[in-house]
């Protein structure tokens, strides 16, 4: 049950960037690649991952934390609720 709470206590605080499938910015200088939403650096469309939770496009290597996966915006505000959570 905890689990739970912890995850609809950060779906409440996390704003939505992105509709889940929707693209990607495009660079305006660049015909290739994307846009990370936090580093703002142009990858290609295999380096960048969509979050789940704010639907940010961000890259792999660097603004995507594997072991929460979530962008590492979001997962600041995970890691914060399971902290209010355990103290409870």
């Amino acid at each position: 049950m905890r689990s739970r709470d912890t995850f609809d206590k950060v779906m409440k605080q996390i704003s939505r960037v992105r509709e889940p499938g929707q693209s990607p910015e495009e660079p305006i200088d660049s015909l290739e690649g994307f846009v990370c939403d936090l580093c703002k650096d142009t990858k290609v469309k295999k380096e960048i991952i969509q979050c789940g939770f704010c639907g940010r496009w961000v890259c792999k290597e660097g603004c995507w934390d594997t072991e929460i996966r979530a962008c590492e915006s979001c997962t600041g505000l995970i890691l914060l609720a399971r902290s209010e959570n355990d103290e409870e």
